[in-house]
């Protein structure tokens, strides 16, 4: 399920709790807390699930941009090494830019990639990473296939970063607001059985 179902789920599992007459404010509260606890495992793993899915995306738009198209040995291998450590030693944005040039003009598509991957990195440091981006806004603007993956990469986010709410859990029910996290915590893991219908049981 998404994090909007299982919020859902949650809300009518708490309603339902809230309907029963049979359960003493004591019951109440442990089968709220144990429905609390519930949805934050849940919402924790579909963020990790997210984290990842977002980690394999990421690495695959990266080396289609500007890593190896294929693995490679030998002669190949050496080539593409040197490319790299060429391009490492660029410091100045401009230089980098370009070196980049000429190597697309001599038709050296190593170094090209590899001035490119290096400015991917020197543009995830804050503030001076600016200066980097028109060089990769160039290399991937290339082809068509690659500005459309460069693109992807810009709108790809963390999951649960950057104002991203989505995992994060709703706010406690008031039966449980004025508790800490560790009664709380003792309360869902409590031996006592509630009993119950439809799901409700805890």
């Amino acid at each position: 399920m998404t994090p909007d179902q299982l919020r859902e789920q949650y809300q009518r599992k708490v309603e339902k709790i809230r309907a029963r007459e049979d359960l003493t404010p004591h019951a109440r509260q442990v089968a709220l807390a144990r429905a609390h606890k519930t949805l934050t495992n849940q919402l924790q793993e579909a963020q990790e699930t997210a984290l990842r899915q977002y980690q394999t995306r990421r690495a695959q738009l990266e080396r289609r941009l500007f890593g190896s198209e294929s693995d490679v040995t030998g002669a190949d291998a050496i080539s593409r090494r040197q490319a790299r450590e060429m391009a490492a030693k660029l410091t100045d944005p401009r230089e980098a830019q370009a070196a980049y040039q000429r190597a697309l003009r001599d038709g050296d598509r190593d170094y090209a990639r590899a001035i490119a991957s290096h400015a991917a990195d020197q543009a995830k440091t804050p503030v001076l990473g600016e200066a980097w981006k028109n060089l990769i806004t160039a290399h991937a603007e290339a082809s068509p296939r690659r500005a459309d993956e460069y693109r992807e990469l810009t709108e790809l986010r963390e999951p649960g970063t950057l104002g991203d709410f989505t995992y994060v859990p709703p706010p406690l029910p008031s039966e449980l607001s004025k508790l800490t996290p560790g009664q709380i915590s003792q309360l869902a893991d409590s031996p006592m059985t509630v009993y119950g219908t439809d799901g409700e049981a805890a």
